[in-house]
């Protein structure tokens, strides 16, 4: 982890471990922090000037996927609002070959992203967590993400720490085949050492010979309860009152939706009046078949 005013052997040790497969993190901690991360990516004109925040800025999008924060994809722990962040340092990303942004803010300023660099990588914050930049050392998220940090630049593979829907799921190498059954009953063959691809039902999914289990889950997007825009609403065709209405809106608008009524019942007493007409129609045609069947009668007892 490297901070502010790092000596250059200390950087090109990083740098190094880095290219060995390792992960360097490096925490913005101010503007002038850009040349030590200039120096560890090789791109001394790389600047990171200040971000402007009012009052307070908030993680909005979070790639749950990545084993950083996989940890926290159920939807028990993905809530990160409580977290405040005073102060970060703008990153364009577009410089940054390879960059893949884990967290943003909530104005799409990237706050967590990572730079590949030989075999490794470089994990970049763009605050910090001291006490003046946020409040992420005193959450209890601070904890489990510097261990998914350690994970990851362990020699160890990363293990997530669930699944989702569609996601392949590696299976552990062994002698013999396994069988995976699924949460519905189902049972897949399939070569010890491969991936299981058949992850489409949310449950639990048992893998056999042995005890091994996984869970598999639906999208965090679909446990989003976020209100549909007044854009989106008026398009399906709710009606909508709005605190700004001036009486002319609403005389228009009460007016617009008495004559789709009246439209409505219009189209109603339309099908009552060729109902009434079939019906006409049908006495008709019977009564003139009983007109002709009468007068038959009378000309044969003639």
């Amino acid at each position: 982890m490297l901070g502010e005013a790092t000596a250059d052997a200390a950087i090109a040790s990083a740098r190094q471990f880095a290219r060995d497969g390792k992960i360097v993190v490096v925490p913005l901690t101010s503007a002038a922090n850009a040349s030590t991360l200039g120096k560890v990516l090789e791109m001394p004109t790389l600047s990171t000037p200040e971000a402007t925040v009012k009052d307070y800025a908030l993680l909005a999008q979070i790639d749950f996927r990545h084993p950083l924060f996989s940890a926290f994809a159920d939807p028990r722990f993905s809530d990160f609002a409580k977290i405040h962040w005073w102060k970060y340092r703008r990153l364009d990303t577009s410089a940054l070959t390879g960059a893949q942004v884990l967290a943003q803010f909530d104005n799409g300023d990237p706050a967590v992203l990572q730079v590949p660099l030989g075999k490794g990588s470089v994990v970049i914050f763009t605050s910090s967590w001291r006490p003046s930049d946020s409040q992420l050392a005193l959450s209890s998220k601070f904890v489990p993400l510097l261990q998914a940090l350690l994970e990851q630049s362990s020699s160890l593979p990363p293990q997530k720490a669930q699944y989702f829907i569609g996601d392949e799921v590696p299976l552990p190498a062994g002698p013999q085949p396994l069988t995976v059954r699924k949460p519905d009953g189902q049972e897949v063959n399939l070569a010890s050492g491969s991936k299981f691809t058949g992850t489409d039902q949310p449950g639990i999914y048992a893998i056999t010979p042995g005890t091994q289990r996984f869970v598999v889950n639906l999208p965090p997007d679909e446990s989003r309860l976020a209100p549909f825009s007044t854009e989106r609403l008026l398009a399906l065709g709710v009606p909508l009152r709005t605190a700004h209405e001036t009486p002319a809106e609403t005389a228009r608008r009460e007016g617009q939706a008495q004559a789709v009524e009246i439209e409505n019942q219009q189209k109603l007493w339309r099908w009552l009046i060729v109902a009434a007409l079939g019906v006409l129609l049908l006495e008709t045609l019977f009564a003139g078949k009983l007109s002709r069947t009468a007068s038959g009668s009378t000309i044969a007892s003639t």
